[in-house]
């Protein structure tokens, strides 16, 4: 279907949500993950308190650095591959089978290097599947369809962050009655979701057998150039990336500390913030999903920008709600949940118009470096602040809140950015070298 957006082709509603549907799966993954299944080995094998949130951000931020240098590499590889199984499918194939053997090492891992050496994996895993399956929509989906199709990849990931985080923290709490057991049954929920997910995907994208635009060898010189993006020829790029870093950071930074927050704020035990953190979710997806559909739909219609700059907006009013009275916390993520769900759609549109589809892939790795970026900086930074902060004031709450008023900032700055961004064009897609200029730069954003 790799022709299909350069034709034009206009695919019906269930083929495109067939397309997308693999997201689910991942953010099954990832839901499980974080915060139970994380933060309850880090909670088990870290026994200072003091140090666990710092000693959480550090272990998430390792695995941060496979995405960071495994999707630009497995997309540029899978942008020359020419198997039988076309050019993508092999490499979610194997990364769905790395994901569960990733999963089964963190739930049995009894030591902090064999639960970073399972994380790895697991990453591993997720971002080879990712970065061959994310150009298919930049391939296979025509543009005016683009932010319908952003949208419900952003209702899948809404509905996967619920049920991996509901089911997750609901088993996970089960550990003092089930034992291990408990958690082998966490991850069997987004081990079978994957697998089922990944076959909707595989049957509606269908296997692309055109042969690679690019030279099928991956030189010395083409993994060198993995990492690197033509901006003169793309300026919108670069500044969606720095959106991207800062909006991330934000996102990430005002919810990945949650269950901590629900144990050293609100004095509960880890069984009763895991079952507490299930029930934020359902509210913030609540928020998200009355915001996803809409925003991708008006994306297609008023721009993908103006979408864009006030997910940002209203993202640092919820942050700013919580910095002034943590107790508010709800509120704060209803608010920032709907910022998110804005984002979701308008953002995931607008990267697709400004990537060349003849190296979409490769592009799109390196704009996942901006997602890993920010949320490496929300982990690691915020993991040290709120350790740091609370140990210095005596206050179990002073570094939350310290925490959420740069949350606040970072929200406000993206939107900054993306008001002085320049529009992104309506591209007519190179056919020989990707790093040809765009022929036309009429507005499309």
């Amino acid at each position: 279907m790799a022709s299909d957006a350069a034709t034009g082709v206009r695919h019906g509603v269930l083929r495109l949500a067939g397309i997308v549907a693999v997201s689910f799966g991942l953010n099954l993954v990832s839901g499980t993950l974080e915060p139970a299944l994380l933060g309850n080995k880090v909670i088990a094998l870290v026994p200072d308190r003091a140090a666990d949130t710092a000693v959480f951000g550090a272990v998430t931020f390792g695995g941060l650095l496979v995405a960071v240098i495994a999707q630009p590499l497995i997309g540029a590889w899978s942008d020359r591959a020419n198997t039988p199984l076309g050019r993508r499918l092999p490499f979610m194939l194997a990364g769905a089978a790395g994901v569960a053997v990733g999963l089964t090492m963190i739930a049995s891992a009894n030591s902090l290097a064999l639960l970073v050496a399972g994380l790895l994996v697991t990453q591993l895993g997720l971002n080879s599947v990712l970065a061959a399956w994310q150009p298919v929509i930049a391939e296979g989906v025509s543009q005016p369809q683009r932010g319908l199709t952003s949208g419900f990849k952003a209702g899948f990931d809404l509905a996967a962050a619920i049920v991996g985080r509901l089911a997750a923290a609901e088993l996970v709490s089960r550990v003092p009655e089930w034992g291990q057991a408990a958690l082998y049954a966490a991850i069997a929920v987004p081990i079978v979701g994957l697998a089922l997910t990944l076959l909707i995907t595989i049957r509606a994208m269908g296997v692309d057998r055109e042969r690679p635009a690019l030279p099928a060898p991956l030189s010395r010189a083409a993994l060198g150039a993995a990492f690197s993006v033509d901006i003169r020829a793309y300026p919108a790029f670069g500044w969606w990336f720095i959106n991207r870093v800062l909006f991330w950071a934000g996102m990430i930074g005002s919810s990945v500390f949650l269950l901590f927050a629900a144990r050293d704020v609100f004095g509960m035990s880890e069984a009763e913030a895991q079952r507490m953190i299930g029930q934020v979710i359902v509210v913030l997806g609540v928020a998200l999903g009355a915001m996803i559909l809409p925003a991708g739909w008006l994306a297609d219609r008023l721009g993908r920008r103006p979408m864009v700059i006030a997910a940002g907006a209203v993202a640092s009013l919820g942050a700013a709600v919580a910095v002034a009275d943590f107790t508010l916390i709800l509120p704060a993520a209803i608010l920032i949940g709907a910022g998110a769900g804005i984002y979701l759609s308008s953002s995931l549109a607008l990267i697709n118009d400004i990537v060349p589809q003849t190296d979409a892939a490769r592009y799109l790795g390196v704009a996942n470096i901006a997602t890993a970026g920010g949320s490496a900086l929300a982990r690691l930074g915020g993991g040290v602040l709120i350790g740091g902060l609370n140990s210095a004031t005596g206050s179990s709450a002073a570094g939350y809140q310290a925490l959420y008023a740069i949350v606040a900032v970072f929200f406000l700055l993206s939107a900054v950015v993306m008001a002085l961004a320049p529009r992104a064009p309506t591209l007519r897609r190179p056919t020989s070298s990707p790093s040809r200029a765009p022929a036309s730069a009429t507005a499309g954003d």
